[in-house]
């Protein structure tokens, strides 16, 4: 029950405070909503068992859940905007005051800030990333391509769901995502950004031939025939989206 409040409050949350931003976010999949000042905002959308059709008791449970955090963490910490089931779906709209807020309530990880205060917070920028203008990717990024421009902002989550955020994005980290605007990405298991980086050679028949050292794991087990590492093998036989919320895999969204 705890996971229907957190998956519920997220996307109701993310619906009722986006219309306070002069944002508006609709759908039927989980959103997460980063605004100004580190203002979060979530939607979540949950297929209920038979036995929590009954809208009443689902708002009073999740009402019981706000009224003890914010009594402990202060008055408008948390806020339900909206909740309804409607044939067996329930919608959550909430809305928190800060990550950490949204952090502690859910109980996934979510981050919100500069990218210097990011890496004072212990986050490492490993893996691929890449570039994006105007909502598309247009190559690969490295660590210290984002170190090296000034006042760029990041959201880091852990979790299947789709991200909104209050600017443009300009790099993002390439598993388990898909792009799906200038300012919002999807998260699912399976997903994964392509860059374009491949290196072209020419062996000594003069024929071109390509380098796989730059190629996703994905591609290059197509050119090969074999999996590159276990993560590798993992990520291509996941399905792209298994339903799951919670994920090991940080994803980095940095945005100006």
């Amino acid at each position: 029950m705890k996971r229907l409040v957190c998956t519920v409050c997220s996307v109701l949350l993310c619906a009722g405070l986006l219309s306070g931003c002069g944002t508006s976010l609709e759908g039927e999949e989980s959103v997460v909503y980063v605004g100004k000042k580190g203002v979060i905002a979530s939607l979540d959308v949950e297929t209920l068992d038979q036995s929590y059709y009954d809208e009443t008791e689902l708002k009073s449970y999740v009402d019981a859940e706000v009224e003890d955090y914010t009594a402990e963490h202060g008055k408008n910490a948390v806020k339900v905007e909206s909740l309804k089931v409607e044939d067996g779906v329930a919608k959550l709209k909430m809305k928190y005051k800060t990550p950490e807020d949204y952090t502690a309530f859910n109980g996934i990880e979510l981050y919100q800030g500069k990218v210097v205060a990011s890496l004072a917070a212990g986050y490492v920028y490993d893996g691929e990333f890449a570039r994006v203008e105007e909502g598309k990717v247009v190559g690969a990024a490295t660590k210290q391509d984002i170190y090296s421009e000034d006042d760029l902002k990041v959201a880091i989550i852990r979790a299947n769901t789709d991200v909104k955020v209050d600017g443009e994005i300009c790099y993002v980290s390439c598993q388990n995502v898909k792009l799906t605007g200038k300012d919002s990405v999807s998260i699912r298991d399976g997903y994964y950004l392509e860059t374009g980086s491949v290196t072209a050679s020419v062996d000594v028949t003069g024929q071109e031939s390509v380098g796989t050292e730059q190629l996703s794991g994905t591609e290059q087990m197509e050119m090969t025939g074999e999996p590159v590492n276990a993560d590798d093998t993992e990520q291509t036989e996941a399905a792209a989206g298994d339903g799951s919320f919670e994920t090991d895999v940080y994803t980095f969204i940095v945005y100006k």
